[in-house]
């Protein structure tokens, strides 16, 4: 997992910075928090045009990533360590259960879940586990994984790991699955229990094909991992679910992931501070990868209650005025060790002070020089502050 160099870029020393992170080590400059602020991002939603097979063919993917790391590691100075991923939206695994796919259609587009398979609660008892080399999009997967690995130089991570409970929303619906939680408790026991298998199953499968060890990973959320982090959910629905059912439904569950990959990492985007409590019950969770989305008060309040020994990883798209963003944010938080930034600098998508989106005419690489800036001179000052 240590690849030290790639294409005669010196990988090592970003990969030090990210262990001593996890490791909670004190910041003694600016320059040791890691700063990840990806331009090729492997998603085309706000990034410019791009060749219609890269969906269906794995060269066209591969080439279309590596050439984009190449650029990055020539001209942004930050701490991004690059991987390929083989993308193709957050609906491969519910897509496994008999959800329809859509193809993108137009640029800008990625695919999609097209609607849920599962129309009323006995539909649950019909579902069958996955066969990944039989299912279209999990075997579309693995035959990008394997030409990586034959072909390029690139370390391979897992294609998108959408959570148990967020892929229950696409297979049942969101009004369903919540509703169930209340009328139909022991059908959507059921329905996780499966979910959970076959997202362990699957994750076991893929790093069979990548060549990674399950303790351990190159892209987790863009952020590669050290040993003892093997595992990443994409958790976004847990913002609109209450503690109480977080804990019945999901903890346990989430427990039992994360030990089996010698620990997980946990996304969401906005406010998910109610599950404070249920974050420091999911066994094996070390870090936290979250967009506060310029809600600097509740960010504050999670990295000051976090679990102990959580990292947490600040994840938002690049801010419109990142100098004042980041500025803000860092002078609102009482202590940065086990703080990372992981952020993503889109051709033609901006975020704006309240966590909205805009569209911007910008060179991503030029912005995320000036963001890696940003960044690196707010942690300054939070540090001459004390």
């Amino acid at each position: 997992m240590n690849n030290a160099e790639w294409r005669g870029y010196d990988i090592g020393t970003r990969q030090e910075k990210i262990r001593s992170c996890y490791a909670g080590k004190p910041l003694a400059c600016a320059e040791d928090m890691p700063v990840l602020v990806h331009t090729p991002n492997y998603f085309a939603f706000g990034g410019k045009p791009r060749s219609a097979k890269y969906w269906s063919d794995p060269k066209v993917m591969y080439d279309f990533q590596a050439a984009g790391y190449e650029h990055h590691l020539a001209h942004v100075d930050d701490d991004v360590v690059p991987y390929f991923m083989p993308w193709f939206g957050t609906g491969v695994l519910a897509s496994a259960f008999g959800c329809d796919m859509r193809e993108p259609e137009k640029q800008g587009e990625d695919p999609a879940i097209a609607g849920p398979c599962v129309q009323n609660v006995q539909d649950i008892a019909k579902l069958k586990l996955p066969d990944p080399y039989q299912d279209k999009w999990m075997s579309r997967v693995l035959q990008f994984m394997d030409y990586a690995r034959e072909k390029g130089d690139l370390p391979v991570g897992p294609t998108d790991l959408n959570s148990p409970l967020s892929t229950m929303a696409q297979i049942c619906g969101y009004e369903n699955l919540f509703l169930w939680m209340y009328e139909e408790p022991s059908a959507v026991h059921e329905l996780m229990e499966m979910v959970c298998e076959t997202f362990t199953r699957w994750l076991k499968v893929q790093k069979k094909h990548s060549g990674e060890p399950l303790d351990a990973s190159h892209g987790l959320q863009g952020v590669w991992s050290p040993k003892g982090v093997g595992v990443w959910m994409s958790d976004d629905d847990l913002v609109s679910i209450s503690a109480s059912l977080y804990e019945e439904f999901v903890v346990e569950h989430y427990s039992k992931i994360f030990t089996t990959f010698g620990g997980g990492s946990l996304h969401y985007c906005g406010k998910g501070n109610h599950h404070l409590e249920n974050f420091k019950k999911i066994k094996g969770l070390r870090a936290i990868n979250n967009s506060p989305m310029g809600d600097f008060v509740t960010l504050a309040k999670l990295v000051k209650n976090r679990p102990k020994g959580v990292v947490i990883q600040i994840q938002d798209n690049v801010p419109l005025d990142a100098e004042t963003y980041y500025g803000e944010l860092f002078s609102s938080i009482e202590s940065l060790d086990g703080v990372m930034v992981a952020t993503w600098s889109v051709d033609k998508i901006a975020m704006e002070a309240n966590g909205g989106y805009t569209t911007v005419e910008w060179d991503a690489t030029e912005t995320a020089n000036k963001t890696v800036c940003a960044i690196r001179s707010a942690v300054r000052s939070r540090l001459m502050d004390g």
